[in-house]
């Protein structure tokens, strides 16, 4: 009976370690494994093209969830909007910015804004959802993943890398903001001021174009502050309750263990190119298809 048990014994930790050692190599060597199902399925739309086998799509969509926000309205939309392209096998990360007030089609409810999906879905994992859906077919990307954040996070998160080194193009002193400008560290509450302040003549554009210089100059303090994977992983592991996310933590680890080898001022930015429009007194961002196209081009290239 015990040579059976320890028999029995042996055997289930021998499985252990293969399995343990099959996630390990996909997760070094072979991470599109952990997403190639996902990205070669096949969507209901057929005008949104599957990707390749080695990258994958990731949208950022930061809420202005406040507590003033939830009190009086009860809802709130993603105003910030980001697309990475991940090539999880040559290492190069690309990233598309989609201006919160883009004129888009979104799926079951007509014209509006971008950022109203996640309303109209009704916020939470079905909110979520109709996001990607509106954004995969917006762009012709298959886009299934998703990590999000409330934006007041960030605050903590910044301050938790001893702040972030970067010159600030003018002065931001109105709206809650109190920002000169010029070459400083800002901690938290002044990283949270400087990406979400937008009272500039070209609104959220600009705001668009800082929050992509900013999430530059976060990667490079990252990489300065995180020297090895654990590091990045308690980071990861300390936040991880105030993310939102679909990722699973295997393809979470496979992102960071591909992130952290990335040199930050090699990745690429793109924003949707387009027009103020003014409709029934509301201004939208107009989408140029036709630019918009030649952008995709290089992005998903």
């Amino acid at each position: 009976m015990k040579k059976k048990f320890l028999l029995l014994f042996l055997l289930l930790f021998i499985l252990v370690a293969v399995i343990g050692y099959q996630k390990y190599i996909n997760i070094t060597r072979h991470p599109e494994n952990l997403f190639i199902k996902d990205n070669s399925s096949e969507t209901e739309n057929t005008s949104i093209k599957p990707s390749s086998p080695d990258k994958t799509y990731i949208a950022f969509l930061g809420l202005d969830k406040t507590d003033e926000r939830v009190h009086t309205l009860g809802s709130f939309r993603t105003d910030t909007i980001m697309i990475f392209c991940v090539d999880l096998d040559d290492k190069i990360i690309k990233v598309l910015s989609i201006p919160r007030d883009t004129y888009v089609d979104i799926p079951g409810f007509g014209k509006d804004k971008i950022n109203a999906a996640y309303v109209y879905g009704g916020m939470g994992e079905k909110g979520y959802a109709l996001s990607l859906k509106t954004i995969s077919e917006f762009l012709g990307i298959n886009v299934p993943y998703y990590i999000s954040m409330d934006m007041q996070t960030i605050p903590e998160i910044v301050d938790a890398i001893g702040g972030i080194p970067l010159d600030v193009e003018i002065n931001m002193h109105t709206h809650g903001a109190n920002l000169d400008k010029g070459y400083q560290i800002l901690d938290g509450q002044k990283a949270y001021q400087y990406v979400r302040w937008r009272y500039d003549p070209m609104g959220d554009i600009n705001r668009v174009k800082r929050q992509q210089k900013f999430i530059i100059a976060f990667a490079n303090q990252l990489k300065n502050k995180t020297k090895s994977l654990s590091d990045y992983l308690d980071l990861y592991n300390a936040f991880k309750g105030k993310l939102y996310t679909n990722l699973n933590y295997e393809q979470i680890l496979a992102l960071i263990y591909v992130v952290k080898d990335i040199s930050p001022d090699s990745i690429e930015k793109f924003m949707v190119p387009g027009e103020f429009y003014n409709l029934n007194g509301i201004s939208y961002w107009k989408p140029d298809m036709q630019k918009l196209d030649e952008v995709l081009k290089n992005f998903t290239d």
